[in-house]
């Protein structure tokens, strides 16, 4: 096989600050323009995601660059770089399906949403479809066996996604992931949401939620609420055990922190063993 060059764009930063530091490829791809429209996000939310800053903060911005520097000595840098790589045929065919997997995903959860926003779809069925790997993946496969040159792309995405949703029903299992999506919206000092969760509007007190949890789950919310339910947690990046956060404002924002790699982290940095 002969091998082909290609040139990638990689958007990369590194940052630290009072609590943590870090250095991490964010995204690599061919097109700049995603990769611009990506480091705009970062610019625009002021690198929150990756630091705290304190006091005032100094920010300098280019097409490619974006820093943000506090008073006390906390930081974060991002830029983009172009870099030339020689890739195998195989290599090539294996990123152009990995690629086909993301933008179908992608179509799937815009198919998903607007079921949602026009009615056609139960509020905790579509937080469970929208968020769950698993369930992702399912359709994906359901996808493939489904496709055929003779049928209409959108037809068999439809037809996929509603053979998928037609086999989920509001089981404990179900419940238990949607009360572990439950944990990870934040809430003001009063136990109210922050942001809109399953059809609830933001500002709602978080104790209306658990009753309709309490109506549903066979063992009651105060079973969920002890976390009896729940599997063990690891860390994808090292494999480890996580622990859930205990502090009051870290956790609004990381609910579980890895021992192993020391770090604080979102939900979807860990996985259900």
């Amino acid at each position: 096989m002969e091998n082909r060059k290609i040139l990638l764009y990689v958007l990369h930063g590194f940052w630290n600050d009072q609590e943590k530091d870090g250095v991490e490829v964010l995204e690599v791809s061919e097109n700049l323009t995603e990769l611009i429209r990506s480091l705009d996000a970062i610019a625009e939310s002021k690198a929150k995601d990756y630091v705290k800053t304190y006091g005032d903060a100094e920010e300098k911005q280019g097409s490619r660059y974006y820093e943000i520097m506090d008073s006390l000595g906390g930081y974060a840098k991002f830029y983009i770089t172009e870099h030339s790589v020689e890739l195998s045929e195989s290599i090539m065919g294996e990123i152009s399906r990995d690629m086909d997997k993301i933008n179908l995903s992608r179509d799937i959860g815009e198919y998903i949403f607007g079921m949602y926003e026009t009615g056609g779809m139960k509020p905790w069925l579509y937080e469970y479809m929208a968020n769950s790997e698993k369930v992702m993946g399912n359709i994906l496969q359901t996808f493939d066996e489904m496709e055929d040159c003779n049928t209409a792309f959108n037809t068999t995405l439809e037809n996929a996604v509603e053979k998928v949703s037609g086999e989920i029903s509001l089981t404990d299992k179900v419940l238990e992931f949607l009360w572990g999506r439950l944990g990870d919206v934040p809430v003001d000092d009063d136990g109210c949401l922050i942001d809109c969760f399953m059809g609830y509007e933001a500002g709602i007190h978080r104790e209306d939620i658990w009753q309709w949890f309490d109506a549903r789950y066979s063992k009651g919310v105060v079973y969920l609420m002890n976390g009896e339910y729940r599997r063990k947690r690891i860390c994808r990046r090292c494999g480890s055990e996580v622990q859930e956060e205990t502090d009051t404002d870290l956790k609004k924002e990381y609910p579980f922190y890895c021992p192993n790699c020391d770090e604080n982290m979102y939900s979807f940095e860990c996985e259900e063993v």
